[in-house]
């Protein structure tokens, strides 16, 4: 099955230009497993949860996400990734129950600012509010970073007030509208 999100995002037109190429994007979650797909675009992680080399998937989000991110592109195999040139850094933020708390997220962001990431993904839902990972995602700003950060699938608006420190993103549906899922508010970047 063809995916519609990819065409939808004018990937196909925006790889001609980039595809990541160069770019390391952490991608801070449940861990990432070594994929077919996707293991050529890894790069050596960490496991802040419990101070480990082991970034191993525990819970499956992570490498569903470091899928959609970076799965490698012109290999005759599987899908590919939005920035399928990039490298993917796992940093695994959660134990194998999926919860991560807002201390553990902004370590794992200053891990990987301080290995090479100048991307960071979460897609973790009260990101947004936390003043713990905005303090962070600052430390990461300042070494030419961004931390983008899912806006939640509650389908609700939330109350959070908006922040310069993180990049909020919702979900769209086929129609370019807001997913009925999708967390929404004066939070959002995009």
């Amino acid at each position: 099955e063809q995916s519609w999100a990819l065409p939808k995002l004018g990937a196909p037109a925006a790889w001609d230009v980039a595809n990541g190429d160069g770019v390391v994007i952490a991608v801070l979650d449940t861990g990432v497993n070594e994929h077919p797909d996707l293991v050529a675009n890894l790069v050596p992680g960490w496991s802040v949860y419990d101070d480990s080399p082991n970034t191993g998937d525990v819970y499956g989000h992570g490498t569903l996400v470091a899928g959609v991110l970076g799965m490698v592109g012109n290999n005759q195999a599987g899908g590919v990734g939005l920035a399928w040139g990039a490298r993917v850094m796992p940093v695994r933020i959660t134990g194998a129950d999926g919860y991560a708390s807002w201390s553990t997220v902004a370590e794992g962001i200053t891990w990987a600012a301080d290995h090479g990431a100048r991307v960071v993904n979460i897609s973790f839902e009260g990101m947004a509010g936390s003043a713990t990972v905005h303090a962070a995602a600052n430390y990461l700003r300042e070494r030419g970073g961004v931390v983008v950060v899912a806006a939640g699938n509650t389908g609700a608006e939330k109350d959070i007030d908006a922040s310069d420190a993180v990049l909020v993103v919702s979900a769209t549906d086929q129609n370019d509208a807001l997913a009925g899922f999708s967390s929404y508010g004066r939070f959002l970047d995009l």
